[in-house]
């Protein structure tokens, strides 16, 4: 048996059928735990207000999923997420019709751990399954709200940027002068430090330790010291901000997670390695819109965050969507068009075109591994991905920066 997925819509009179407003994720019990049952669990879809809480949907979208796979779901075990993000244990008597259900609380409580005690790695697949239906690009209509809130993140004159130490390191990587690199880094002590110590890390023990930057430059390449200037300088003018909840540091560690993830996963989809510097590029800048709307909108950051206090993803979402007019991708886009950014790191991040798609999807993937490696509070994906090596591997590459962060 192998994982699926339903969208549904379900009316005023319980008929069921494949649209918008209901989100379904089935997961056999894996290899691991052969005693372990199915997981089918539901939720309300956020982008799709279904109009009615989910304890009223249950009983039809589960005699729907039934219908389709009876002998998959003769033992599993049913979950119900309702609008609150608590988890309720569903039992159906199968025996009449229409089916009747009863929402109980799982043996300790309607929290998500309670439920992932129950259900174990199925129930963790179940909620990852449908955090991603919930990734999907989204092709909308801008609405004035959405118009109004871009505007003024667009128009704030405290967004995020990077210093003028880049702007010189950036200028001579783009020639290739790793002479003039050294010279823009030298002056500064910590971008100095950060630099050698990178050098003299574990993956260079088989060379002699180095204290010196132009040293340091050669051994790097200018392509990742380039990405170094960029994330010390950004972590450093943003320790702190407009929105006293927002882990301003936990959002870098994120980014810089995302990165990592983002180039270890480039040949999983057919992605050129020459293209690994930009590959880490769009995955550093790509939730960017976090920290423009912390900066822009404190206090519906503050808001946030207070409903995202030990919640589950499908909950995050949720809240989300009730607090913010348009998706963060959206926002990072317009911050990215401000500071003119290449419209390939920008498709890249909104996946709406052909070209790229793959960009998108890979994103996509390097963002809940990235939430593995590096949690991040804001992210509405489980904190439980697998992280394959290499993207562990390049994660591993930028921890002497980071500890000195």
């Amino acid at each position: 048996m192998e994982p699926r997925t339903f969208e549904l819509c379900v009316d005023a009179d319980g008929k069921t059928w494949p649209g918008k407003g209901v989100l379904v994720a089935f997961v056999p019990p894996s290899d691991d735990e052969p005693s372990a049952t199915a997981v089918v669990a539901m939720a309300s879809d956020p982008r799709n207000d279904p109009g009615r809480p989910m304890s009223e949907l249950a009983a039809s979208t589960m005699a729907y999923v039934r219908e389709l796979m009876p002998t998959e779901t003769a033992e599993a075990q049913w979950a119900v997420i309702d609008n609150y993000g608590r988890f309720f244990d569903a039992t159906a008597d199968w025996s009449v019709t229409p089916l009747t259900i009863r929402l109980d609380k799982f043996p300790d409580g309607g929290s998500v751990e309670a439920f992932f005690k129950l259900t174990g790695g199925a129930g963790e697949a179940s909620i990852e399954l449908l955090s991603a239906m919930l990734e999907a690009p989204i092709h909308y209509e801008t609405t004035p709200s959405e118009m109004e809130f871009l505007g003024a993140v667009e128009a704030h004159s405290n967004l995020p940027a990077p210093g003028a130490i880049f702007q010189k390191v950036d200028a001579a990587a783009h020639e290739g002068d790793a002479k003039k690199i050294a010279s823009a880094v030298q002056p500064d002590p910590v971008l100095s430090s950060s630099l050698i110590n990178s050098a003299n890390a574990a993956r260079f023990a088989a060379g002699a330790r180095t204290g010196s930057v132009p040293q340091a430059v050669m051994r790097l390449g200018t392509g990742f010291v380039r990405r170094i200037v960029f994330v010390a300088e950004m972590m450093a003018r943003y320790q702190k901000g407009a929105c006293k909840p927002f882990d301003y540091h936990g959002y870098w560690m994120h980014a810089v997670a995302t990165g990592a993830a983002m180039r270890g996963l480039l040949t999983d989809f057919d992605l050129p390695e020459r293209m690994a510097d930009e590959a880490f590029t769009i995955g550093l800048v790509s939730g960017i819109g976090w920290l423009a709307m912390a900066e822009t909108f404190p206090e519906f950051m503050s808001r946030y965050l207070e409903r995202c206090a030990g919640a589950d993803p499908v909950t995050k979402a949720r809240a989300y969507k009730e607090i913010f007019p348009c998706p963060v991708n959206r926002v990072s886009d317009r911050y990215l068009e401000r500071f003119s950014f290449p419209e390939t790191i920008r498709d890249a991040i909104m996946g709406q075109t052909e070209n790229s798609r793959a960009w998108f999807d890979c994103l996509a993937r390097a963002a809940r591994v990235a939430n593995a490696l590096s949690p991040f509070v804001c992210s509405p994906v489980p904190t439980t991905i697998p992280v394959p090596a290499a993207c562990q591997e390049e994660w591993q590459r930028w921890q002497s920066l980071l500890a000195s962060a």
